[in-house]
């Protein structure tokens, strides 16, 4: 039951979700219902109400609205086949009853749940039709290469055709669990315990991440209610580029963007970006694009010059093909409709003709002493029994380190505290400083 007309402005914008996926098993039983009758021999289904020519399946727009299922429609391109054997994949876990009727459409006995050979019967009453079905189930089909349907096993269409969990999870409305990154899937979730106002920056960048942050948050407002979503390409989409030296804080940052937003953030593993099988790339990486894009997910690519730098000259097949996988990286970026993040130790390595596509460029650098003495005051946790007297104030102007370097120094002081008497002393704090220094090669100053 759809919420009243009276009803508050959240609770009908809950409720049209809901009446989105209800119409569509309203569709799917229907549906159901004529190719039942056809399987008897009796009359065509145009009697039940069912729109459309050839194999007798609704138009595609009957699945269009604002909520998660017809979002994914939307987003991954399906046609009105692909979208059937979509709602017909998730019905079940909704209504056991179509898993029972889901028998009705085949000959094998004791079926129950939708199987690969249904979804054809389903979406397919003649032989081209039939044909067609079979290659929209395959593993190079939209549903299953694109991440969507499980098949298995996965060579035969007699196998359990299952949605995705987390597709699932979002058309339901459940909160999504979050994948484990695999060659298959290759982010992780991003995390932090930090908000924007623990990033330390010099004050212009400070104030173009502050902008940065405005505009993720007003998104909605200038593409969807002004319009410019259908006024140009690619309008929803936000690239941003945080680039300088290693322990500047460009990742944490990117994390406190996302948590500040309420988004989740995916950082994505470049090393297993790379598949040795001709395919598997595009396929991995069209999961992740997928997911962030249904789920409103930030998407992070630490290290980005790994994959966004200069393409190699074309020396052998391999070359052209990973200059072909890079490619098909760019292009997705840049037509994503949510937010990525880039993040380079140097802004010279990222491709200069990508560079012109990035949005927002916020520089990293190593922290002068005002922010140094900034970062000294705020690693220490209030509950580190510091000595009296330690001078963090002249540690933070003798010392040139980075935040990731300040904090690993006091994380060894602490340590080096807690085995020594308990206390945190500027001896501790000194032994600290020295092996961050020895770490990165260079000598400590006098």
């Amino acid at each position: 039951m759809s919420a009243p007309a009276g009803a508050p402005a959240a609770e009908r914008g809950a409720a049209a979700p809901v009446a989105e996926l209800r119409a569509a098993l309203e569709l799917l039983d229907a549906l159901i219902a004529v190719r039942v009758e056809e399987r008897r021999g009796g009359p065509a289904g145009r009697r039940l109400g069912i729109e459309g020519e050839g194999e007798g399946l609704p138009p595609l727009r009957r699945f269009d609205g604002t909520g998660p299922l017809a979002e994914v429609i939307a987003l991954t391109g399906l046609s009105a086949a692909e979208a059937v054997v979509l709602v017909a994949a998730v019905a079940p876990f909704v209504d056991e009853r179509f898993a029972v009727r889901y028998g009705g459409l085949t000959d094998r006995p004791g079926v129950a749940g939708l199987t690969g050979e249904v979804a054809r019967a389903l979406v397919a009453r003649s032989f081209r039709g039939r044909l067609d079905a079979t290659v929209l189930l395959s593993a190079q089909g939209r549903l299953r290469s694109r991440g969507l349907l499980v098949l298995d096993p996965p060579d035969d269409l007699s196998g359990a055709l299952r949605p995705d969990p987390g597709l699932l999870a979002w058309v339901l409305g459940l909160p999504p669990a979050a994948p484990t990154a695999s060659s298959d899937f290759p982010a992780r979730l991003l995390t932090t315990v930090h908000d924007l106002g623990d990033v330390v920056l010099p004050a212009a960048a400070r104030a173009r991440i502050d902008d940065l942050a405005a505009r993720i948050a007003h998104r909605d407002v200038v593409v969807e209610d002004w319009g410019f979503g259908a006024h140009h390409d690619n309008a929803s989409g936000l690239i941003a580029l945080f680039h300088g030296p290693p322990g500047t804080g460009k990742t944490m940052t990117a994390a406190a963007l996302a948590a500040s937003a309420g988004l989740p953030a995916y950082v994505v593993d470049l090393s297993a970006l790379v598949s040795k099988y001709i395919g598997e790339t595009e396929k991995a990486l069209a999961k992740v694009f997928d997911r962030a894009a249904r789920e409103h997910c930030v998407l992070v690519f630490d290290e980005a010059d790994a994959v966004f730098g200069a393409r190699t000259e074309i020396g052998d097949a391999h070359d052209r093909y990973a200059n072909q996988e890079v490619s098909y990286l760019l292009s997705r970026v840049e037509q994503h409709p949510g937010v990525v993040v880039l993040t380079s130790n140097l802004l010279a390595n990222i491709d200069t003709a990508f560079r012109r596509r990035i949005h927002v460029m916020v520089e990293f650098p190593e922290p002068g002493p005002a922010e140094r003495e900034r970062l000294w005051a705020a690693v220490a946790p209030e509950r580190l029994p510091l000595e009296p007297g330690v001078d963090l104030t002249g540690l933070a102007r003798r010392y040139p380190l980075t935040g990731a370097q300040i904090r690993d120094a006091v994380l060894d002081a602490a340590y080096l505290a807690a085995a020594d008497g308990g206390v945190v002393t500027a001896g501790h704090l000194l032994t600290g400083v020295r092996r961050q220094f020895e770490k990165a090669g260079r000598t400590v100053p006098a």
